[in-house]
């Protein structure tokens, strides 16, 4: 890895506090911390994975009604991501602030893991779509209850720059690696529900005895991994006195935060365009490069899927390393240049007669996503820094809880623009068209191109720079050395 320049090499020592220079974290407790990521990838992914199969091409709900259903329980439960974050972070108890909080979320989440799946076939299309908004609606309340204390936790882990892309570094190993079976749950309800490989046509009770089959499996790995840092982590910021404000204030507060407001919408940008093509991706690969053959389409699923986390995972310190030469604004902005390109790539490889040719383009794109989350997360530790200088406070909880809330309602924009974009290509259910399949493939290409692009206008003035954060961590340290000094 190549040295820092001579400039930031001098602002350092005339800069560096105590606590920067030390604050390492150790492996142990790093990995412990990160096994959390695992269960985290599967809470979030698998909905995302099963939902089209499942309810669409089973069961005949109509991809705009599905994306419907799945908007308004995510627009509901995100009030509950600032309470729960503000919760925590004035929470003073013998286990933590964060810990209760993790292992109260990580029990029923994975319950509802299982109860994602239970509708019989001969339900109305009204009565799944109202399942699905019900069902969801609990399941993202539970997520929120585990995932914004989970991520308040690995923020305080450490007040060093780039230590801070280290831990969030570990935490997505473990989250790719662990996850890799999560792009064959589609190929794995198929074939615990005994689909006929050969089959176009695949009855709906044959995949809902296979994905219970598989949402069984899913909410064990969740309850073990998700419940796991709240008994082997141990809390480096432990609940202390602080003056407390109204959650409404906090919220204000976090929200006028200029780096956390840029580095935010950028991500919901590059979210919003990534989910916003999740209603046509299946149906396309489906019938576009299988002629409506799942089974194998469920294969190349899977592939590419796998292609897309090993992109990642191999990505992950190549673009730690780039993080520490560049700065995270820097990088950021290259690894949204890194997956436009994996996106675009698409107009050679997305071939019918050649159909694992996608498995480069998804690689590309996982190299470069993985970069985007990666730098956020480890910029949401800065800005809490950056707004304790300015507040007096800690308040990675409620950062946390915010940096959730804005991730949920892109997730949940994306869905709801999934279902319009499907319509507007002319998709609803059933076999498409070789027109609306030539709309849908453009659609898939273009669309996260464009987020992309407005991710990278937004970061671009992100001012949380190398040496702005050095001498925030001195102001830092001097004022805990001496408390009279404001």
């Amino acid at each position: 890895m190549s040295q820092p320049s001579p400039d930031l090499q001098e602002t350092e020592k005339a800069v560096i506090s105590p606590s920067a220079a030390t604050d390492r974290v150790p492996l142990r407790a790093k990995l412990a911390w990160a096994l959390g990521s695992l269960g985290d990838n599967y809470a979030s992914q698998t909905l995302t994975q099963l939902i089209t199969p499942v309810y669409n091409v089973a069961l005949g709900v109509p991809a705009e009604t599905i994306a419907k259903a799945l908007s308004l329980p995510r627009y509901l439960d995100s009030f509950a991501d600032p309470t729960i974050g503000y919760l925590s972070d004035n929470a003073q108890t013998r286990w933590g602030r964060r810990r209760p909080f993790i292992l109260a979320g990580a029990i029923p989440l994975a319950i509802l893991a299982y109860c994602l799946w239970l509708p019989g076939q001969g339900w109305s299309k009204s009565s799944l779509a109202w399942f699905i908004s019900g069902a969801t609606l609990l399941y993202y309340i539970a997520y929120a209850l585990f995932i914004v204390p989970y991520r308040a936790l690995g923020f305080e882990l450490t007040s060093d720059y780039n230590e801070r892309t280290s831990v969030q570094g570990w935490g997505m190993i473990f989250g790719l690696v662990g996850g890799l079976g999560i792009p064959w749950l589609y190929k794995l309800s198929l074939v615990f529900g005994g689909a006929d490989p050969s089959a176009t046509q695949i009855p709906p009770d044959v995949m809902l005895n296979g994905v219970r089959k598989v949402g069984l499996g899913v909410a064990a790995i969740i309850f073990v991994t998700c419940a796991a840092p709240a008994f082997l982590c141990r809390e480096r910021l432990h609940g202390t006195a602080q003056e407390k404000i109204s959650i409404l204030n906090a919220l204000q507060e976090t929200l006028k935060n200029r780096p956390f407001f840029n580095m935010l919408f950028a991500r919901s940008f590059a979210l919003i365009s990534t989910f916003a093509v999740t209603a046509i991706a299946t149906p396309l690969m489906i019938h576009y490069l299988y002629g409506g053959n799942q089974s194998q389409a469920s294969t190349l699923q899977g592939f590419a899927g796998n292609l897309l986390f090993a992109g990642a995972a191999i990505g992950i310190p190549f673009n730690t390393s780039m993080s520490a030469r560049l700065g995270k604004r820097h990088a950021f902005i290259v690894c949204l240049a890194t997956a436009s390109a994996g996106c675009l790539s698409q107009f050679v490889t997305y071939q019918p007669e050649h159909p694992y040719w996608i498995l480069l383009s998804n690689f590309i794109l996982g190299f470069g996503l993985q970069g985007v989350w990666l730098m956020c997360q480890s910029m949401v530790a800065d800005v809490c820094d950056e707004d304790e200088v300015r507040t007096g406070r800690r308040r990675e909880g409620i950062y946390g809880a915010t940096y959730a809330l804005l991730e949920k309602l892109a997730v949940t924009t994306g869905f709801y623009l999934a279902g319009t974009i499907a319509t507007v290509c002319g998709y609803s259910a059933g076999v498409p068209s070789p027109d609306v399949l030539h709309k849908m493939w453009l659609a898939s290409i273009l669309v996260p191109v464009a987020g992309m692009i407005l991710a990278a206008l937004l970061i671009w003035f992100y001012p949380l720079t190398h040496q702005r954060m050095l001498e925030i961590r001195h102001r830092l340290d001097e004022r805990k050395a001496t408390p009279s000094v404001p």
